[in-house]
């Protein structure tokens, strides 16, 4: 089992009793890999002679465990059990919030098949589940601190984004063909939500070898607080300025370049960006999952 002390809703107590719900699969080892960079050598070390590796953390911990085990996912089956703040990939997966009761699911769960998608752009290159988001998601990951996370869970991105809308900086963004202006907001979704359970790319599906790309252009302020509106509802793709589409392979130019979160983490990657489904990997959910 791999943890990460610093996931949202992480503490000593409910991991204790994650793994102990764990047991009837057999042996259960548990990990908490080094704080820095991608944790590669503890766990591919760790991981020798598993075929079941559980992440007990949210999508930052999911992404770090896929890139260090990057040349081996066919070796194991993966799990998610949800402790992170936006918890956005166990969202995807149909889990309930209920780390514990996710853990005894996994117990006579099932296997499913997820695409595993790469992020590249000028010097970067890195796998994700769930989801890549550029613009003003960005400033709002660069508003919330460790502290913050744990002080507020989810309700920590809307935190970040009361902070981030001072500045609201747009970009012509060239995606699928179409050129759109003054977006504040771009994203490509293997899953449905980003950000704690926003709905970018409502039809999304993680197991259907196809990307979603949205495009969302706001050039007023009251334009942004619509767009706002709309995407809390997830009704955004009604705007008639808001693109939309599709397919295995999206590439994104933009201008001013634009950074992007990789599964909500932050590792240096601007446009022109490639984002493309590269594999799949099977993932070990509960029964009764809903999705």
């Amino acid at each position: 089992m791999v943890s990460n002390a610093s996931s949202g809703s992480s503490n000593e107590e409910t991991l204790r009793a994650v793994q102990n719900a764990l047991k009837p699969l057999g042996e259960v080892s548990s990990l908490q890999p080094s704080a820095g960079d991608s944790p590669t050598d503890e766990l591919t070390s760790a991981v020798d002679g598993t075929d079941l590796v559980v992440v007990a953390g949210g999508d930052g911990t999911m992404n770090h465990t896929v890139n260090a085990l990057a040349n081996r996912l066919d070796d194991f089956t993966l799990a998610v059990v949800p402790m992170g703040t936006g918890n956005d990939f166990a969202r995807t997966l149909g889990l309930r919030d209920d780390p514990v009761a996710v853990a005894s699911g996994l117990v006579d769960g099932r296997e499913r098949v997820v695409d595993v998608s790469r992020a590249s752009g000028p010097g970067v290159e890195r796998l994700f589940l769930n989801a890549c988001m550029g613009g003003f998601p960005v400033r709002v990951n660069q508003e919330i601190d460790e502290d913050t996370k744990k002080r507020f869970g989810p309700l920590a991105f809307w935190v970040g984004g009361l902070k981030a809308a001072a500045d609201l900086t747009r970009s012509t963004v060239e995606v699928a063909g179409a050129r759109v202006e003054e977006v504040v907001a771009v994203g490509v979704g293997n899953g449905r939500t980003c950000g704690g359970g926003i709905e970018v790319w409502p039809h999304a599906l993680p197991d259907d070898g196809s990307l979603n790309v949205c495009a969302m252009p706001a050039d007023t302020i009251p334009a942004a607080l619509k767009l706002a509106a709309k995407v809390k509802g997830a009704s955004h793709e009604e705007l008639e300025d808001v693109f939309t589409s599709s397919g295995r392979r999206i590439e994104i130019w933009s201008e001013p370049p634009v950074e992007f979160n990789v599964d909500g983490e932050l590792v240096g990657l601007k446009t022109p960006a490639t984002f493309e489904i590269v594999s799949s990997i099977r993932v070990r959910v509960p029964a009764k999952s809903s999705s």
